[in-house]
């Protein structure tokens, strides 16, 4: 599968007109927008223009700037780029493999087409791969996309696309995937989530699910970047309740108890009498 045989899902992210072939790349049929492919698999589909979002408090503007950085960098074929979690401590590795764990927990038994929004360097999603038809593989990371498309280059990935994109500005039509995954990146307030729900809610087929998570209020964790939001149990449910989805499902996640990945011994089982949840992890259904 190419980036091709996608076209009928794609929409141009400025105007949300189809796009078509034009050589080896793609071209808006209404705007003339071009955007670039590479090897491919692998599409710049970046708006000509920045989310306009307001910043209320200093977190949301510090976030707004990584964002802003982010988008304005220019796509260059990487020799050695460095997607977000690519290197992580050793000490950190278990607490994802956790993460990781529970997410597959959420995951449907048959995925068709589904979308890791976000996706860094695809720790958490990568095998999907191996269990639906079609992956594709978001980001707006320059790093995370090259380094995205070397991998599925060199596995000789046959069902995968990476597409840069920014959220606010999917480059998809409405109802597409039939799995949304979106994982540490409902962090940035208020608004950024609201808006986030509302992309993943219009690219999600009806009675498809995403799965998502937030970060837990009443956990301080040094891990927790500064720049990020978190949020109670009742704020978490608030927010999805208004973004279109219904609720099926939400595990907490315990990264103090990655030692023991199905919490069975009692150590585990005490200490979540007293510890709270670094995160809770929401299958979501459309």
């Amino acid at each position: 599968m190419t980036a091709y045989d996608f076209l009928e899902h794609f929409s141009c992210p400025d105007c949300g007109s189809d796009v078509m072939k034009h050589e080896s790349d793609l071209l808006c049929i209404e705007c003339n927008r071009c955007f670039k492919v590479y090897n491919g698999i692998c599409v710049d589909f970046i708006p000509k223009n920045k989310t306009v979002r307001k910043c209320e408090t200093d977190l949301e503007e510090r976030a707004f700037k990584v964002y802003g950085k982010l988008f304005d960098e220019t796509f260059a074929w990487k020799e050695n780029p460095k997607p977000w979690g690519l290197e992580v401590p050793q000490y950190y590795l278990k607490k994802l493999k956790k993460h990781k764990y529970q997410i597959g927990k959420l995951i449907p038994h048959k995925i068709t087409k589904c979308v890791d929004v976000s996706t860094g360097s695809g720790r958490f999603s990568w095998d999907l791969a191996e269990k639906a038809d079609m992956c594709v593989f978001c980001d707006i990371s320059v790093d995370s996309v090259v380094y995205l498309t070397k991998r599925a280059l060199a596995e000789k990935k046959s069902n995968v696309i990476i597409v840069r994109a920014d959220y606010a500005s999917p480059p998809f039509k409405t109802e597409v995937f039939d799995l949304c995954l979106c994982q540490d990146t409902l962090i940035y307030g208020y608004s950024h989530e609201t808006n986030l729900l509302q992309t993943l809610h219009k690219i999600t087929l009806k009675n498809g699910c995403a799965i998502i998570d937030f970060s837990n209020k009443y956990h301080h964790g040094f891990w927790h970047k500064p720049y990020t939001y978190r949020y109670s149990r009742k704020q978490m449910n608030n927010i999805l309740q208004n973004s279109g989805f219904q609720i099926e499902e939400c595990l907490p996640l315990y990264y103090e108890l990655s030692n023991d990945l199905d919490e069975v011994n009692i150590t585990s089982k005490i200490a979540k009498l007293v510890l709270p949840p670094t995160r809770y992890i929401y299958k979501i259904v459309k």
